[in-house]
């Protein structure tokens, strides 16, 4: 399936779970600012509970047809809030169903699944079925936005369960989402089963909605789609506007005008592909959906670069970003920053280049920090919701013993005691705090390992490839590129992983370093087959620094064949690991201030892992000619502590 496919999918499946709630609804478009002002007056001058909470509701929807999904998460936030006057369950699962919405519009998958559980927690609590259903069917949308697709069939089919009884009409959405999961898993098989049932709920609904006969089409266009069927998945984008057209879908009516201008690019009509996206691009404006319009900017910009329109292509990828960014659209800035930074290195400006692609690693970290945060912020409110259960149960003591000088004296005591013992978890807090520093100190340091001069590298292989119609290459390399530097971002925050992490690492980075070169140095793992690489856990990223080391200084430019080997055994306890090379060795003319930066980023790390772990890190380097002068290369020994038992 093609990325433009599954952005799409995504939008789709989101509104089949609404639209098919609502068939009779008119969906001609009017500017709802007017009446979210009017509301917002309204809610200001509300004195009553429930006055409020309707208001809120109100509010939240009118932001959701609007697509600023920022501002929606603040109204929905402002209705969690209004729980803690007064429990109403419904209202609450409700509001933990919209925060799950606006998370996962905004690429916030994993506290969208959160919030949808918490739903779900609620439904089941009060035996309420049909909003059960409902809750899988959105936890299956983000268990599938996770790349989880299993998990996703399995809270599908626990929803078709429940609908299946009652003879729901949502049986249909079910269908249709279990077919689009079974073309992400590659049963087609299966997917045309899915699709034929969903057929059979259409002929038995008399009175079956254009909105529902519209999502249905087009997911049979994807599928004819991904079969490279492209007249039959012509004539289904064709139905998919022809129906939204009838109900005035405006929505539905620019997804089909995007599926067709895609069909278009892929059979290589460029103009008509530029056409068709103009048009779904001029109807998402109209309505206001920022995510439609983002999309469809990014589309335009990638059209225009394939014809070298360059004057054109960042105009549409820039105005893409924007739209994401004026309706906090974490995952749409993400895919237009990794766009320009691409589009800025394939015409040399590599400042650009990296200034963009820095953007994009920051902002998917951002969405990481973002559920940390949220994590955070609900163990926070259970503390102080704890802590005011304390004062009310201190404050009734107090009452009761007031007469009561020797229980008053005890008390006094106790308190004495806790805040003793307070003082004393403080201070082991801040200490251990400190002592944590430094080493998140030296996990930034790591990051430092992708510097500019090796992403700059990278591309320019990547270039390389694309220049001599090597695309498979270039797609592999780009692949392996990928795979180092979410390795080494997701390492960089750990305190430990496993041995095989550490060793699948260092193979792909060392695959990118001679898949650069002209003349390949030889490889050789020697791996201890009692070693079980998958359970023992070591400090990451220790031996990238020695095996860069042996690649850049030692194995460049040699009138012989080049060698690099890593042997690993266990030792006492501890992981053995040897990384030899037959290079130059040592020498006056070698870059030092390379090679004492590394080892001191190492020494650093070394001491903070000694003092961490009670364990010695023992390290050895050897320039192999001072030994014997008929060597040559250098010898780098670690015996690096196992860290299970921790």
């Amino acid at each position: 399936m093609t990325s433009n496919m599954r952005l799409r999918n995504v939008l789709f499946a989101f509104l089949a779970i609404v639209l098919l709630l609502i068939p009779s609804i008119n969906f001609a478009q009017i500017d709802t600012q007017p009446q979210i002002d009017s509301l917002s007056q309204l809610f200001d001058k509300a004195k009553k509970l429930e006055d409020k909470k309707v208001l809120l509701k109100s509010l939240s929807n009118l932001y959701e047809e609007k697509g600023d999904w920022g501002k929606y998460e603040e109204i929905v936030k402002q209705m969690l809030l209004l729980q803690e006057e007064k429990k109403d369950l419904f209202y609450l699962a409700e509001t933990y169903n919209k925060l799950g919405i606006s998370n996962s519009c905004m690429g916030k998958n994993q506290q969208a699944l959160n919030y949808f559980g918490k739903a779900l927690e609620i439904n089941i609590a009060q035996n309420d079925t049909i909003t059960s259903a409902n809750s899988y069917e959105n936890m299956a949308a983000a268990c599938k936005d996770l790349g989880d697709y299993p998990r996703a069939v399995d809270y599908l089919i626990k929803s078709l369960e429940i609908r299946k009884k009652i003879n729901h009409p949502r049986v249909f959405n079910n269908y249709m989402k279990l077919a689009v999961l079974q073309q992400l898993l590659e049963n087609p098989s299966k997917q045309d089963f899915y699709l034929d049932l969903a057929r059979q709920e259409i002929q038995k609904q008399k009175d079956f909605s254009a909105t529902g006969k519209a999502i249905f089409y087009n997911e049979l266009g994807n599928v004819f789609r991904t079969r490279k069927m492209y007249d039959s998945c012509y004539v289904c984008y064709k139905k998919v506007i022809f129906y939204s057209e009838q109900v005035g879908w405006n929505r539905g009516i620019a997804e089909g005008l995007g599926n067709l201008a895609d069909v278009y690019s892929e059979i290589g009509v460029i103009d008509s592909a530029i056409i068709y996206h103009q048009k779904s691009l001029k109807l998402s404006e109209k309505i206001v959906d920022c995510i439609g319009a983002s999309h469809e900017n990014l589309y335009l910009a990638k059209l225009y670069q394939k014809i070298n329109k360059n004057d054109s292509v960042l105009i549409f990828a820039k105005e893409a970003l924007r739209k994401a960014e004026a309706c906090a659209l974490l995952r749409e800035q993400s895919m237009a920053l990794k766009f320009i930074s691409e589009y800025y290195n394939k015409h040399h400006n590599f400042e650009q280049a990296f200034n963009y692609l820095q953007r994009h690693y920051t902002l998917k970290d951002s969405i990481s920090s973002a559920e940390i945060k949220s994590n955070i912020s609900e163990i926070e409110t259970k503390y102080q919701t704890k802590v005011k259960e304390q004062q009310i149960n201190l404050l009734t003591a107090e009452n009761e013993i007031k007469n009561q000088r020797m229980q008053q004296a005890f008390l006094f005591i106790g308190l004495l005691i806790l805040l003793v013992a307070l003082l004393l978890a403080l201070y082991y807090f801040r200490r251990n705090q400190a002592r944590y520093k430094q080493g998140e100190l030296q996990q930034q340091l790591l990051r430092s390992q992708m510097n500019p001069h090796f992403i700059f590298n990278v591309m320019g292989s990547i270039q390389g490839y694309l220049y001599k119609n090597e695309a498979s290459k270039a797609a592999d390399y780009l692949s392996k590129f990928a795979a180092l530097s979410r390795s080494v971002l997701n390492f960089s925050s750990q305190e430990k992983i496993s041995l095989k992490e550490e060793i699948e690492m260092l193979q792909n980075y060392i695959e990118l370093e001679r898949a650069r070169m002209e003349k390949p140095f030889d490889i050789e793992y020697k791996i201890d087959d009692d070693l079980e690489t998958d359970f023992i856990e070591i400090p990451p990223m220790l031996l990238q620094p020695f095996v860069e080391n042996a690649i850049k200084h030692g194995l460049q430019n040699l009138s012989y064949q080049g060698k690099l080997s890593l042997c690993f055994k266990e030792k006492n306890g501890f992981v053995a690991v040897e990384i030899l090379d037959n290079g130059t060795g040592l020498s006056k003319q070698n870059d030092k201030g390379h090679q004492s930066k590394a080892l001191k980023i190492f020494k650093q790390r070394k001491k903070g892992i000694e003092h961490r772990y009670k364990k010695d890190l023992i390290f050895e380097f050897q320039n192999l000619k001072t030994i014997d002068e008929n060597k040559h290369g250098i010898r780098v020994y670690l015996q690096l502590p196992i860290l299970n038992n921790d």
